[in-house]
């Protein structure tokens, strides 16, 4: 008398496939018995049946290690955790190796035992939330492994070094120049697929009427005096009981894990660089190969300026598209990615430094790059650059 294996029951079979239950996607079959689901078979992927679910109650030495563990991070700090932190080692990312991505398994965290995946979105925004285009949240993905890259790299000193050794050391991956390099692309690439992000959810309509500049270039600069002005502007029209529109959870993880770590990366460059260039007994920093519109720009100080225009202009729009408050707030087509209260909570827990409702770091990084090319200029002026 053989044993057969026991029939599941109902409930314990799942009718989405693993990829689109992981991302929350609608998991469609052309026929009931059908191999595959109809979003694995027009992306040619092996569609692979979710694993069964467990019903009843767990059992009670299961809930007895649950409370002796104590307590734990949250299950959207986890997942971000998995984001920031390289946890696929082994794998070798290279900027000309081909990139495959097509869901949260490959990103090398355990999304399996994450609570979370199975309701990433805030209650209010079950069943509103946008999801992108499968090109836009690969290029996302992409950039968040350039981006923490990186970082990695910059961040591999243990103390902190003057900035002729960061450029000059050479490493396996990347020197410091090539490190440069890459955050100032990524920033950009960034800057562009956020504000795709937001056109998809929708922008305010503003008129095309020539505007007159302010006549303090330094209002423009996130003050922290305006972190309290998080109230919407009265061009906006949202009622007070409906939710801003949002992207699905795995997309705002990206931009949030992107974002975060842009600004650690761009925190300690810019230390390096204002450090450098305040040292007295310091010799002044050399210039690099270095062209704008293929016209060389030969002077170490015109680079430097040039390299923090760029940040800061930059910087400040993704401010904006992303909805940290900015003077620009109330007149700009931007109404901010991460409007709601569960995603800027998640900044907040990630950067710190909280005064009012949103984190003070993105300002203090604008205002470092500021202050560091107003000494690149007074040096300049006074001929303490040769």
């Amino acid at each position: 008398m053989h044993s057969q294996s026991p029939v599941p029951h109902p409930n314990q079979i799942r009718s989405a496939c693993e990829r689109c239950r992981r991302q929350k996607l609608r998991c469609a079959r052309p026929a009931a018995v059908s191999a595959s689901c109809a979003r694995c078979a027009r992306l040619g992927l092996t569609c692979q049946p979710g694993p069964q679910r467990r019903i009843g109650r767990p059992p009670k030495k299961d809930l007895a290690l649950r409370k002796a563990s104590g307590p734990a991070l949250s299950d959207e700090m986890r997942l971000l955790d998995g984001l920031l932190d390289d946890a696929a080692s082994g794998i070798e990312w290279t900027m000309g190796s081909p990139f495959a991505f097509d869901g949260p398994e490959f990103m090398g965290f355990p999304l399996e035992d994450c609570p979370l995946i199975r309701e990433l979105d805030p209650p209010c925004c079950e069943g509103q939330a946008v999801v992108p285009t499968d090109p836009c949240f690969e290029r996302l993905s992409r950039l968040n492994v350039d981006i923490h890259r990186g970082l990695a790299n910059i961040a591999r000193f243990t103390t902190q070094p003057r900035f002729d050794d960061f450029i000059c050391t050479p490493h396996a991956e990347m020197d410091g120049y090539k490190n440069v390099q890459l955050v100032l692309k990524n920033a950009q690439e960034f800057l562009d697929v956020i504000k795709a992000l937001h056109r998809k959810l929708g922008i305010r309509s503003m008129s095309r009427l020539p505007r007159h500049p302010s006549p303090d270039p330094l209002v423009l600069t996130l003050d922290p005096s305006l972190i309290e002005s998080s109230t919407p502007s009265p061009t906006e029209t949202l009622p007070c009981d409906v939710p801003p529109p949002t992207h699905d959870s795995p997309t705002m993880f990206l931009v949030i894990s992107c974002y975060v770590q842009l600004i650690k990366h761009l925190e300690i460059l810019q230390k390096i660089v204002y450090d450098s260039i305040s040292d007295p007994t310091a010799a002044p920093i050399g210039g690099a190969p270095m062209a704008y519109a293929e016209v060389p720009i030969i002077e170490a100080s015109s680079q430097f300026v040039l390299f923090c225009e760029l940040v800061y202009h930059v910087f400040s729009q993704m401010n904006l598209v992303l909805g940290l408050p900015s003077a620009w707030s109330g007149r700009s087509a931007w109404t901010g990615l991460l409007r709601h209260q569960y995603y800027r909570n998640l900044v907040n827990a990630e950067l710190g430094a909280v005064d009012g409702a949103w984190t003070t770091r993105p300002a203090r990084l604008l205002e470092v790059t500021r202050m560091t090319k107003e000494m690149f200029v007074e040096l300049a002026m006074m001929g303490l650059d040769a």
